[in-house]
C-alpha cells in the first residue's frame, strides 16, 4: 500500500541519527543482531535500523530505535508500522515475538481537552483505546501498545534557527540567572574529548547512584568513541565531551551528538558538590552555542516527564529542561507490531511482572 520493498543494507544513511549509519555501526559493537535495511517508498527510500534483542522471559524480538523516518498522515500511521512489520519478517528468526517500533510520530492526544485547567498534560487514553486509533486502517489489527517505553516518548526541542539574545530571550528567567550565576562564579565550559571519558563517567555514575537510575560502564561509551572513529566521515556525527568547571575542578559533564541539523543531549551527570555554582547551567548554554555554530537548527534534550507534575519524581528535571525555552514535544512512543502471538504473550507478560 505504501511501501514498494525493504533491502538489506551495508551501511544506511544520515537521515536520522538513530537510524543512521553510525548508530548502526555503534550498536553492532555493543549489541550485535544489528540489522540495516533500505525502504524505497512512494516519497523516496529511507534508512531503517532493526536490532535483535532478547527480552524479559527470554523471549526474542526485534526493536526500531526511533523509527521509522518516514513523514505521513496520522491516520497512516498504523498502516505504515503494518507494512514495515511484515516486510521484515523474512529477515527475522523464527519465534521472534514482534517489531518493536520507537516511534516518532507525534501523538495525536495534544488538544486542549488533554490539558487540565493548570495546563498539565493529561497523557494518552489507556492503551486500548489508543490501539484502536492506531489500528485503524490496517488489515492484521496486530498493532499494540508495548508495556513500556524504550527511549522516553517526552522531550523538549529547542529552536536554534534564532539569534542568540532570542534564544536566550524565551528562557525562563530564573535559567537566564543561572547561566549568569555560573558565568559570575567562573565556570567554564570546555571540549575534553574522548580522553576525559574516564573522568566524565565517574561523574555520569554518581549520578546515576544517587539519581536512581540505570548507568551504562564505561566501555560503552569507549565503543561511542571507536565507532565514530571507524564510521565513514559522510555519516558520522560530531560527538563532543564537554566540562563544565570551576578553577579546574569539573562539576559536570555532558557527551552531545551534533548531527545534521540536530543536536542531541545523550548522556550527563553532575556532582553534589559545587551544584551552587549553576555548572549544569553553563554547560546547557554552551551546547546550544556550539549546536548553533555548528549549523544546527534544534537541540533536542531527549527526555523529560510527561508533565509538570510537582509530585513526580523527575520534576526537577522537567524544571530545569524546559527552563531553555524549547517547546514541550510528545511522541507516540513504543509500539509492538505482533509476530508471533504466543511469544508476544509470553513477552508481555514478563515485562510486566518486570515493572
Amino acid at each position: 500500500m505504501f511501501l514498494t520493498k525493504v533491502v538489506p543494507a551495508d551501511v544506511p544513511g544520515r537521515l536520522s541519527f538513530f537510524q543512521g549509519g553510525f548508530w548502526a555501526l555503534f550498536k553492532e559493537r555493543v549489541e550485535r543482531g544489528v540489522m540495516a535495511f533500505l525502504v524505497s517508498g512512494a516519497d523516496g527510500t529511507v534508512p531503517l535500523v532493526a536490532i535483535e534483542r532478547v527480552g524479559s522471559g527470554g523471549v526474542p524480538y526485534a526493536y526500531v530505535p526511533r523509527g521509522p523516518a518516514f513523514d505521513v498522515e496520522e491516520s497512516g500511521n498504523g498502516a505504515l508500522l503494518e507494512e514495515l512489520g511484515e516486510l521484515l519478517r523474512a529477515y527475522l528468526p523464527s519465534g521472534c515475538a514482534a517489531v518493536r517500533f520507537d516511534t516518532v510520530f507525534p501523538s495525536p492526544y495534544v488538544g486542549p481537552e488533554y490539558y487540565t485547567e493548570a495546563g498539565q498534560w493529561k497523557g494518552a487514553p489507556r492503551p486500548e483505546m489508543r490501539e484502536l486509533r492506531m489500528n485503524y486502517g490496517t488489515v492484521r489489527r496486530l498493532l499494540r501498545k508495548s508495556p513500556r517505553d524504550h527511549l522516553c516518548p517526552d522531550t523538549v526541542i529547542v529552536d536554534l534557527a534564532a539569534p542568540e539574545e532570542a534564544i536566550l530571550a524565551r528562557m525562563r528567567q530564573t535559567t537566564r540567572n543561572g547561566i549568569r550565576r555560573a558565568e559570575r562564579a567562573g565556570v567554564t565550559v570546555r571540549d575534553r574529548g574522548p580522553a576525559w571519558l574516564g573522568d566524565w563517567h565517574r561523574i555520569y555514575a554518581d549520578t546515576a547512584r544517587r539519581k536512581g537510575f540505570f548507568a551504562e560502564g564505561l566501555e560503552y561509551f569507549s565503543e561511542l568513541f571507536r565507532a565514530q572513529e571507524a564510521c565513514p566521515v559522510a555519516i558520522a556525527p560530531e560527538l563532543l565531551v564537554l566540562s563544565a568547571e570551576r578553577a579546574g575542578e569539573p562539576l559536570a559533564g555532558a557527551i552531545v551528538a551534533l548531527h545534521g541539523e540536530c543536536a542531541y543531549y545523550l548522556y550527563a551527570g553532575s556532582l553534589d558538590a559545587g551544584r551552587e555554582h549553576m555548572p549544569n547551567y553553563a554547560l546547557q548554554w554552551e551546547i546550544i552555542r556550539r549546536a548553533r555554530a555548528a549549523g544546527c537548527r534544534r537541540y533536542d534534550l531527549l527526555g523529560v516527564p510527561p508533565n509538570n507534575d510537582p509530585y513526580h519524581s523527575m520534576y526537577g528535571l522537567y524544571t530545569f529542561k524546559t527552563g531553555f525555552g524549547g517547546r514541550v514535544v510528545h511522541w507516540s512512543g513504543c509500539w509492538d507490531y505482533v509476530l508471533d502471538p504466543d511469544a508476544y504473550a509470553r513477552l508481555v507478560n514478563a515485562e510486566n511482572l518486570a515493572v
